[in-house]
């Protein structure tokens, strides 16, 4: 199989479902990168100041803009189940997000803490139900 080849595939697989896939698949990515971030602030013992929270911070706003636009880009297909699992991806976005407002707005507090982490496996799940809804149908 030639490389043309190889890249047509993927362009059919990350455009199906109006991007859905694609995007799908960078908001899996920014959350694994963020998730690094985070864990390296209490890990390396490092405070709320630095390079560490900086890109945990925007890699939270990367995945909240990811996580609207896979909403918008769901809502003009006719697939409920893909519109209602987008919904709930975008649901706990906003937990984890809300949560980490407190947590990193001075409250530093082990419950906004968990919060962020329910958001996070919320969001981590949901973004795969979405990946994999893509690629079955």
């Amino acid at each position: 199989m030639s490389l043309e080849t190889r890249v047509y595939k993927l362009m059919d697989l990350v455009a199906r479902h109006n991007y859905v896939t694609g995007l799908s698949m960078l908001e899996i990515l920014t959350l694994i990168g963020l998730y690094s971030a985070g864990m390296g602030i209490p890990i390396f013992n490092l405070g709320l100041a630095g390079a560490a929270i900086t890109a945990h911070i925007y890699g939270a706003i990367t995945v909240a803009v990811l996580s609207i636009i896979i909403l918008a880009a769901a809502m003009r297909t006719n697939e409920f189940k893909l519109k209602a699992i987008s919904l709930f991806n975008v649901l706990f976005v906003l937990v984890a997000a809300f949560e980490g407002l407190f947590y990193f707005g001075g409250f530093v507090d082990p419950s906004y803490a968990l919060g962020m982490a329910v958001g996070f496996v919320g969001t981590l799940f949901t973004t795969s139900g979405i990946l994999f809804y893509c690629l079955s149908h």
